[in-house]
């Protein structure tokens, strides 16, 4: 699982600067594929020179645009795909951090709770530092799972802490 999260990685490195260059090499291919095609049905056809050259040409050239076509489909199509993986990331992010703000409060909670008979501000750093603790208990908790998942080749899907599959609490 963690080579292919590096092996995404690289891909989607390469998708940001070299995208236009995949773009013009994929539509180049199909050219000179369908450029050779042309060329072996004149040749086949019977080779009559200027006029055969003049047919290839004709063909290629009607075939740029519906190349051009089907290379922006591909390339718009990968571009979806790493737009729907950004917002899924992201999605992610927000779920943990909001896990993490939770845990914060509820130690700020409690904190305030046993500020009152031990006193305030000693209460207070208590009880974040034992939401902080409590928060990146579960969090280490979880990453090791998530990690040792990886280890054993599984596919893990359990949400970070705090939240539930669907995103109610």
């Amino acid at each position: 699982m963690l080579k292919l999260r590096e092996l995404g990685r690289a891909v989607r490195d390469f998708w940001r600067v070299g995208k236009t260059g995949f773009a013009l090499f994929l539509m180049s291919l199909f050219v000179l594929i369908y450029g050779y095609i042309a060329l072996d049905y004149e040749t086949t056809k019977g080779w009559k020179g200027h006029e055969s050259v003049q047919n290839v040409f004709d063909d290629i050239s009607n075939f740029i645009p519906v190349g051009a076509a089907a290379v922006g489909m591909i390339v718009g199509g990968i571009d979806l795909i790493m737009l729907l993986s950004d917002w899924y990331s992201d999605r992610q992010e927000k779920r943990i951090r909001a896990a993490e703000e939770a845990a914060k409060a509820e130690g700020k909670a409690e904190g305030k709770a046993e500020g009152k008979a031990e006193g305030k501000a000693e209460g207070k750093a208590e009880g974040i530092a034992e939401g902080q603790a409590k928060v990146y208990r579960e969090i280490a908790d979880w990453d090791r799972r998530r990690t040792e998942a990886a280890a054993r080749g599984e596919e893990f899907s359990e949400p970070p802490p705090g939240m539930t599959q669907n995103g109610s609490q």
